[in-house]
């Protein structure tokens, strides 16, 4: 068999991915030092790419052992891909260790529910917020690091032993099953573990952004992003290598099949998309819908934006058969999906975040001290109960703010409450500034409120780069973090053979060729 098996990681290559990191490093460090007092825009960045490209780690150990699983074949000569792909994780341990060290050190505020200086879960504080004292049993510095870089070790472990039985497999002497049988008990075992413990890494370094916002169908929703990701970068990285000389077995049928993951995952990225927004409107309570009405009313580009890219282009593009055929049409829609699906974390990472550090900024320079409603718009819908009178001012405008920043005020604890506590919708102590701000930004407000700075609340909903819409800061942080984990990829590619030659699947992969089967020209090299 002579195949161009072994890839040279050339130093041309090294210089211009290092060119990219120190780009991305010099874009950091413009958000950092052109920030907020709690550098938000540096922080945000930091933990959208982490998320992002450590997620698309974690998808292609995720992708291939359920390949493995499935005993399928096709994918035997693009497995090193995954393999080298999946190898990032050690990676992402160290990104999102600084994360964490963030939290434990209180570096950045990204967090509400880590917010010290508001000493949020203590009853006695003037801004004791009852839904995250209620949630700090999982909304804490320990949860948080056991649900990122704990669960991730356990998914390196997993994945670098998954490769070296694959590697080890290419040096042994016979085409026994010995080492197929062992990565198939690495990969079978992973599946539970990587399936299960994402929700919990996503829950605590995602979704707790929103601190008050949960959403069941969150974690199916943000895996599936990370999924597409690794996919688009999958048919890229592949064109690429082909472009190279190498991969020259890697046929039209085997990109098909890869399209046909990218077109068929798209549409159910979209069905979970509708599925979250559907039933969250339809059931219109105010600690659910506030999420997406944030989003549309204040970040309309990142919104539409996000069905633009991750399902009426690929949908329209990939819908046509032949189309999945094509090296250049191929190229062109998964980096469209990949750029859709980073634009997807940066939408769900920067709104959120940027209320909590403009509201914990706006308490820090004593605005807002003391007129802030308790009472969730929801919650005044379903008890109706009228102000008291001795604080009309702090809670009429509140009441009217339906759908705007109250997902950060523990006002919208009345939301969580029992039918029956109606003391929740009127507790003047259990207040938080955000919900005073969503009052005046919905326009129903009075910005001369007492605390009312107008100006000062107008700024977390401004247009602004970096939040509304990602900045040439962004795009350049993102050639950086792209560029580190292609870095790392061609050097762990370069550590094997690209053709795992002993494995039990190679000729059934080499001869996948879906249309001679169809005509009956296989040559007898169907399916081994």
């Amino acid at each position: 068999m002579n195949l161009n098996t072994q890839f040279v990681f050339q130093n041309k290559t090294k210089t211009l991915l290092i060119a990219g990191m120190v780009l991305g490093a010099v874009c950091l460090g413009l958000t950092f030092f052109n920030d907020d007092p709690y550098h938000t825009r540096f922080w945000t960045n930091w933990l959208h790419n982490s998320v992002f490209f450590t997620g698309i780690a974690f998808m292609s150990m995720f992708f291939l052992s359920a390949q493995i699983t499935a005993f399928a074949g096709w994918n035997t000569v693009v497995k090193r891909v995954w393999e080298s792909m999946s190898q990032f994780m050690w990676v992402g341990l160290i990104l999102m260790g600084v994360i964490v060290l963030g939290v434990w050190g209180h570096f950045h505020h990204l967090y509400h529910w880590n917010s010290t200086d508001l000493n949020i879960t203590d009853p006695s504080a003037p801004h004791y917020d009852r839904i995250l004292a209620g949630k700090k049993g999982f909304l804490n510095p320990i949860w948080f690091t056991v649900g990122t870089i704990g669960f991730l070790a356990i998914w390196y472990f997993w994945a670098k032993n998954l490769r070296q039985a694959s590697v080890d497999q290419d040096t042994m002497e016979t085409s026994e099953f010995k080492y197929y049988r062992v990565q198939r008990k690495w990969a079978a075992s992973f599946l539970p573990l990587g399936g299960f413990l994402s929700t919990v890494f996503l829950w605590q370094s995602v979704m707790s952004i929103d601190s008050h916002w949960y959403s069941t169908m969150f974690a199916w929703y943000s895996m599936i992003s990370m999924w597409l990701g690794a996919l688009s970068m999958t048919v890229m990285l592949i064109i690429y290598l082909k472009s190279l000389g190498y991969l020259e077995y890697v046929t039209q049928n085997h990109l098909h099949d890869i399209g046909k993951f990218l077109f068929g995952i798209s549409v159910f990225w979209t069905y979970l998309w509708f599925d979250q927004f559907m039933l969250i409107w339809y059931a219109n309570n105010g600690e659910e819908t506030i999420y997406f009405n944030e989003r549309m009313t204040h970040y309309p580009v990142l919104f539409w934006g996000n069905l633009l890219l991750n399902f009426v282009t690929p949908f329209l593009i990939l819908m046509r058969n032949d189309t999945k055929r094509k090296f250049g049409t191929m190229f062109f829609v998964a980096l469209i999906v990949f750029f859709g699906h980073w634009w997807d974390y940066f939408y769900m990472i920067k709104p959120g975040a940027r209320i909590s550090a403009h509201e914990a900024l706006e308490l820090a320079e004593g605005k807002h001290g003391d007129s802030h409603s308790s009472v969730a718009p929801s919650a005044a819908a379903k008890h109706e109960d009228p102000a008291p009178a001795e604080t009309p001012a702090a809670e009429t405008p509140a009441t009217e703010a339906h759908g705007t920043e109250a997902h950060t005020a523990p006002a919208h604890e009345a939301d969580h409450a029992p039918a029956s506590d109606t003391t929740a919708a009127t507790e003047p102590t259990d207040s938080h500034p955000v919900a005073a701000e969503a009052a005046t930004d919905s326009g129903h407000g009075d910005p001369h409120a007492k605390g009312g700075d107008h100006h000062a609340v107008d700024e977390s909903k401004a247009f602004k780069l970096g939040y509304t819409i990602p900045g040439l800061e962004e795009i350049g942080i993102l050639i950086g973090f792209l560029s580190l984990f292609l870095f790392f990829f061609f050097n762990q590619l370069s550590k094997s053979s690209l053709v795992p030659l002993k494995d039990p699947y190679l000729e059934e992969s080499l001869h996948h060729d879906t249309g001679a089967l169809i005509e009956g020209e296989d040559g007898g090299h169907a399916h081994h």
